[in-house]
């Protein structure tokens, strides 16, 4: 974190460019930049101190990567996730502004993994955004609520994502193998084994 033009300048050096620049609190992506010298920080230090903010700027390294993210249930030990989402656009580009694709298309079995392993703590809805660079997966944030893409991945997927999350949040499992839970509940969580590959007709389960 940053106040002055001088700090701001030996922090990008300091992490290497390019960088992502941007106010603290704010949401959206509203006045987010990538830097690529140090002119470029300069000129947006001049812009941003001239509107007499109060808390500082945030200077992070920049990975030119795949951008994805998930939708994940926890009931504070196990962790549902339906799918995994990919941005179409290049990383820093604020989700809220960008296309996601599912299944993600980019994404090996093991980096899958990995991105599924994250320790979470949480009790219902999580959604997680990570970047995929050289092969090493990052966490971008997780935020423990519901997101944007909670009513889609439910709708592509059949798993009634908001249900699940409030009877997980009330002290129902989303492991069947860990407690007795509703039949449905069951065969939603079935649904992690569908093929991911993309093609002409839908997939599904046989809830018979």
């Amino acid at each position: 974190t940053v106040m002055t033009s001088e700090e701001a300048v030996a922090a990008a050096n300091e992490l290497g460019y390019p960088v992502l620049v941007r106010p603290s609190y704010v949401l959206g992506g509203q006045n987010m930049i990538i830097a690529y010298q140090d002119s470029d920080i300069v000129e947006y230090m001049r812009i941003i101190l001239a509107q007499g903010i109060e808390n500082p700027v945030l200077i992070d390294q920049y990975l030119m990567g795949i951008e994805a993210e998930a939708d994940a249930i926890c009931d504070g030990t196990d962790v549902l996730i339906p799918g995994i989402m990919e941005h179409v656009e290049r990383s820093g580009i604020h989700s809220g502004d960008s296309i996601a694709v599912y299944p993600a298309w980019n994404l090996t079995g093991a980096m899958t993994q990995r991105l599924i392993a994250l320790e979470l703590g949480t009790l219902g809805l999580i959604n997680i955004q990570y970047i995929v660079y050289h092969n090493e997966v990052y966490v971008i944030e997780a935020n423990p609520r519901a997101s944007r893409t909670v009513p889609y991945i439910s709708k592509v997927t059949g798993v009634p994502m908001v249900d699940l999350a409030v009877r997980a949040m009330l002290g129902r499992l989303v492991n069947p193998q860990r407690g007795q839970q509703d039949e449905w509940l069951r065969q939603a969580a079935e649904l992690m084994g569908v093929g991911d590959t993309c093609g002409p007709t839908p997939q599904g389960i046989d809830f018979d």
